[in-house]
């Protein structure tokens, strides 16, 4: 008989997957950000960020050279698809490879930057309770979270030495691309 009651259940939940799946909605996070049409098996994963609720899935597509933030929601045990972002990679020393600002039931601001330069120390960046300064190291990602919504070009971003002398700011260029900028530019 418990044989019987097993293939029941795999039968039931085989149907109720189907339908959550129908609804937009999975058991599994990561399974939500790849069912979406532009997440081809290209696309690897580089990190994830929970902040609450809020799941964030950082996404690499080295054919293109595209950095895509898949932004899910935890509701009880479903997990939701709500916002994607995409950032192309650049060959610079620091590279902003994940960031989105959102308005929901709640606000939040991602900001996720990659540093390919040895003599960065620390990024800081400017929000309504302060300066939030993090740590960062060669070859390795920070990422910042805020619970409300702020475009992340009026972030103030700026990338420091060891002694504490500004060596990037995060803003426009000349050729009006928002980048990372020598300070000495």
């Amino acid at each position: 008989m418990e044989k019987i009651d097993e293939k029941i259940l795999v039968i039931s939940n085989s149907h109720f997957e189907r339908f959550i799946i129908v609804r937009r909605l999975s058991f599994n996070g990561i399974k939500r950000c790849k069912s979406q049409f532009f997440m081809t098996p290209e696309y690897k994963i580089v990190e994830k960020i929970q902040e609450g609720h809020d799941i964030f899935y950082l996404f690499k597509r080295d054919k293109k050279e595209i950095y895509q933030t898949v932004l899910v929601q935890k509701n009880v045990f479903l997990y939701k698809r709500v916002y994607a972002t995409g950032i192309s990679s650049t060959n610079d020393s620091l590279e902003t490879i994940g960031g989105m600002s959102y308005r929901l039931n709640h606000e939040g601001t991602l900001f996720v930057v990659l540093s390919h330069d040895e003599n960065v120390s620390y990024i800081t960046i400017n929000s309504k309770q302060g300066i939030i300064k993090k740590s960062i190291e060669h070859s390795k990602l920070v990422s910042f979270y805020i619970p409300y919504a702020q475009q992340i070009d009026l972030l103030e971003a700026v990338a420091y030495d060891k002694n504490d002398r500004p060596i990037y700011y995060y803003g426009y260029d000349d050729a009006d691309n928002l980048r990372w900028n020598r300070v000495d530019e």
